[in-house]
């Protein structure tokens, strides 16, 4: 099991092109839980936020991740999950090759995929959150979006003309 720790809050807020550990940052916040909150608002009503349940995915269990995939009461995306992926692949590599199946069966061969190309990398975890980047097997690829990485892991996304 290894830690991970590339989050870098000064990234989160790029601009138009963010950069993968950018959006690495973005992703590991958004999984995060969050506590309730209140604000008044302009006509000095009390405007209540519930709390959000997450996990903290660079330091949590393995059983805290799939736990977390598994609650029906937490709204996830399919960047959420293939980052949640990306990221067991990457610090439980032994559990992930052997509970892996047992997660989703309809998506055996992207975790297959995720597991070959598995890296200790910020830039490839966090590319899962770009346009047509969300799954390796190209299941939620956009044909009219292109993908640019440019220079400093910069990435833009703009569409065909």
């Amino acid at each position: 099991m290894t830690n991970l720790n590339f989050t870098d809050q000064s990234k989160v807020k790029e601009g138009r092109n963010p950069s993968t550990i950018g959006e690495y940052t973005r992703l590991v916040n958004e999984i995060k839980a969050k506590p309730a909150k209140f604000f008044i608002n302009s006509l000095g009503e009390r405007v209540d936020i519930p709390a959000k349940l997450g996990i903290d995915i660079e330091t949590c269990t393995f059983t805290d991740i799939i736990n977390w995939l598994a609650d029906t009461r937490i709204k996830k995306s399919q960047t959420n999950i293939a980052f949640a992926h990306r990221i067991m692949s990457v610090r439980f590599p032994t559990e992930y090759a052997q509970h892996r199946d047992k997660i989703n069966n309809r998506y055996k061969l992207e975790y297959e995929m995720i597991q070959s190309n598995s890296k200790n990398d910020p830039s490839w975890i966090g590319e899962v959150g770009f346009a047509n980047k969300v799954r390796l097997d190209n299941s939620l690829t956009n044909p009219l979006t292109i993908t640019e990485k440019l220079k400093n892991d910069v990435v833009r996304v703009r569409k065909k003309t």
